[in-house]
């Protein structure tokens, strides 16, 4: 996604502030600020994250305005000591709900401003407090609406580009692990892809979250997205199985008979990794299985061809369970990787919602194109 994705996040957080300031100035709104601060704030990287905080931006100004105002009415606080007091009885019970659910963190702030403002003293906590949630629903109404029709960037098309990233992560793997059977892989840069894969894979987990409320609030028609999660999951722990049969060279028995095979298979498997990248970006149906297959039979018949030659009998009992791990995790590779064509294939089948990222409408008309 490149320098898009921020650069259009740029523009919708400038023009909700701006918009926000004029129509404070229109409303004549007296603390406009607090308006034009909270377009900023709910303005997210997309529409889902955006509904969320102006959800918990309003939830919050609302109970800490109504408990302010509660506190500053009934507790008197003439002087400092008893205006301290009425701060903690103000402060300790949001707080304790805030920790409880983070969608209500913004509402000690708000009580604190309701009690301790110069400005609510001269007109009145119940006066102060209601311009307080106006000017903060003006906010939110006005960053959302600039989320939802200023070039939005949907769950959807920021999860094929997080998907898209996992599978090169894997990509990468596979070209590591199998680059040389005769000598240990390479720890640093195994290690390294490891921790960029968890890292992508975090952003999948986080991304089907808000593609579920999209979808809860009729901002998507996209298939949930948990089953393409999971598939990536389990083709995570395939990888890091294999990782661990091939971290030291294979036998040198065995090497006759599976050095070519898993060869083949090395180029499989980067080749269709990268496919598998390129359509979901581009929302095209997966490529063919077959080459990929072809290398597993290959392996296996590989595999079948070491046991009928007595060679594992010559193998220790730690050298013997890393070749047998490392079929069984190809094994279930094969299956995972059957999965996750399925997954690319619903993926495919679902369009970009209207006003979707303009650049993934550009590379999917490529797609077609070229295909």
């Amino acid at each position: 996604m490149g320098l898009v994705g921020p650069l259009r996040l740029a523009l919708r957080t400038t023009l909700a502030g701006l918009l926000t300031f004029a129509l404070g100035h229109v409303l004549k709104l007296p603390q406009a600020y607090w308006a034009v601060l909270t377009s900023v704030i709910v303005v997210q990287a997309s529409v889902a994250t955006s509904l969320k905080a102006v959800v918990d931006r309003m939830l919050g100004t609302v109970a800490g305005a109504v408990w302010g105002v509660i506190v500053t009415l009934v507790v008197p606080h003439h002087d400092q000591v008893a205006l301290g007091a009425t701060l903690v009885l103000a402060l300790a019970p949001l707080a304790l709900m805030a920790a409880l659910r983070p969608s209500f963190r913004v509402a000690p702030i708000t009580a604190v401003i309701v009690l301790l403002s110069t400005t609510g003293v001269q007109l009145g906590p119940v006066h102060y407090a209601l311009d307080r949630v106006l000017e903060i629903a003006v906010g939110c109404v006005v960053g959302l609406a600039v989320s939802v029709l200023v070039v939005p960037d949907r769950a959807q098309g920021l999860l094929a580009d997080a998907v898209a990233e996992v599978l090169l992560a894997l990509r990468a793997l596979a070209e590591t692990m199998f680059a040389e059977l005769t000598r240990p892989t390479d720890a640093a840069a195994i290690g390294a892809t490891h921790a960029r894969l968890n890292q992508t894979l975090t952003r999948v987990e986080s991304l089907v979250d808000e593609l579920k409320r999209e979808r809860a609030h009729r901002l998507s028609d996209a298939p949930d997205a948990e089953p393409f999660a999971r598939t990536l999951r389990r083709l995570r722990h395939d990888f890091t199985a294999i990782t661990r049969a091939v971290a030291e060279p294979l036998p040198p028995p065995t090497l006759h008979h599976l050095a070519d095979a898993v060869g083949e298979l090395r180029r499989a498997l980067s080749t269709y990794l990268t496919e598998s990248a390129v359509a979901v970006r581009e929302r095209r149906p997966p490529p063919a299985l077959v080459v990929v297959d072809h290398a597993m039979l290959g392996f296996r018949e590989a595999m079948d061809r070491l046991r009928q030659s007595g060679t594992l009998r010559q193998l220790t009992i730690e050298e013997l369970e890393r070749v047998l791990s490392l079929a069984f995790a190809l094994q279930q590779l094969a299956i995972h990787l059957a999965d996750l064509a399925e997954r690319i294939a619903e993926h495919a089948t679902t369009r970009l919602a209207a006003g979707d990222s303009s650049t993934s409408s550009t590379r999917r008309t490529e797609g077609e194109r070229a295909s």
